[in-house]
């Protein structure tokens, strides 16, 4: 059985329901459309005893995900700041999305083979079954668009050995399998030219009951060899600690400036020219007290997004990398300095927070949790 939906590919086969990204041309970025597609097909599947599992893939090619659509979302958020109510609301569509993956009560294989940015990341690190090959390109950018690490990476970013997750989330730094592996964020990988191999053996296993935790893990590597694509920043991990441990960003900014180090260039241009008010608020994100849950995470994300809508860093961002591309925002704040205290305070003040409803099959399913 198959079913129609925008960019996507949606069938299922032997009870292994499957949700194939096909928007190639666009890396299989994420539209408000195929947001709500994968929700809805998630809710459909949600209780049919016909499902043994779930498989997420793009269709191949050098990328699993870059992301949701940052222009579709600056358009939305544009038009329902106008006042405009009939937008979709694109923040709460994604997360929504990642909510229904990272609760749903049956196995979801996620398999990223290849480029995997912001909302892609929600996609593979809120799933069951999270799975990556030697292809890998892991990332979280937002920073340089006047956003934050979201879809839960307060969560999953903190995964990582020592404070690499907040070093990938204030530096947007892209690293591969090694580093994934080596830091703790993914337990192993699965080669790419096994993934044909690895899809069969999950359909038939569907069909005939089998247990999906050993065939994964029949395929798993930890093996990185000398490849190119090795380790970047775990050979460094004392280094990075050493320099994030300091609790003020100007600190560690300064610091980075005295430092020798092969990454203190990297670091330093990230603190001076992404935008401030996302470091601050990032920092505070991922070195502040966990969500308990991917549900607080995710709402506390909608909130954050929400409120970093009244600044124009996001259409900014935006506007200097995928419109003009000249590369150059200018952000409400030009220098850490600008963003004091108060403002971060009242970006997470639990007052007035703005939200979304988390789907009434997760509510449903807490309530019948065991204590």
């Amino acid at each position: 059985m198959s079913i129609d939906a925008e960019h996507l590919q949606i069938k299922v086969e032997n009870g292994t329901a499957s949700i194939t990204l096909d928007r190639p041309k666009a890396l299989h970025a994420l539209t408000t459309s195929m947001c709500h597609s994968i929700s809805a097909s998630l809710e459909q599947w949600w209780q049919d005893a016909n499902i043994a599992h779930v498989m997420l893939t793009a269709t191949p090619g050098r990328a699993f995900c870059a992301g949701g659509d940052i222009r579709e979302a600056l358009a939305v958020m544009q038009a329902q700041m106008a006042g405009d109510t009939s937008q979709p609301d694109y923040f709460a569509g994604e997360y929504r999305m990642d909510m229904l993956i990272a609760g749903f009560p049956k196995p979801i294989i996620t398999i990223a083979d290849g480029l995997t940015m912001g909302g892609g990341a929600g996609l593979l690190f809120n799933a069951s079954h999270p799975v990556i090959t030697e292809n890998i390109d892991f990332t979280m950018p937002e920073t340089g668009i006047g956003l934050f690490p979201d879809v839960a990476a307060s969560r999953f970013l903190r995964r990582a050995a020592g404070l690499l997750g907040l070093y990938i989330g204030l530096t947007g730094t892209r690293i591969g399998y090694a580093d994934m592996l080596a830091s703790g964020l993914m337990p192993g990988y699965v080669a790419h030219s096994d993934l044909p191999e690895l899809k069969a053996a999950l359909t038939q296993a569907a069909a005939g009951g089998g247990d999906i935790n050993a065939i994964i893990h029949g395929y798993l590597r930890q093996d990185t060899g000398d490849d190119t694509n090795g380790a970047r920043l775990m050979p460094h991990l004392n280094w990075i600690n050493d320099m994030l441990s300091h609790q003020r960003l100007e600190d560690i900014r300064d610091a980075v400036a005295k430092s020798d180090h092969p990454l203190a260039a990297h670091l330093y241009e990230a603190l001076q020219n992404r935008c401030p008010l996302s470091l601050k608020l990032t920092q505070r994100l991922l070195t502040g007290n966990p969500p308990d849950s991917y549900i607080s995470a995710l709402l506390l994300d909608y909130a954050l997004a929400m409120r970093m809508m009244a600044y124009p860093d996001f259409g900014e961002g935006v506007r200097a990398a995928v419109i003009d591309k000249d590369q150059n925002p200018k952000w409400s704040h030009q220098r850490l300095e600008e963003v004091d205290e108060t403002m971060l305070d009242d970006l997470f003040s639990l007052e007035d927070r703005p939200s979304f409803p988390v789907p009434p099959m997760i509510l449903t399913s807490l309530q019948h949790a065991p204590s």
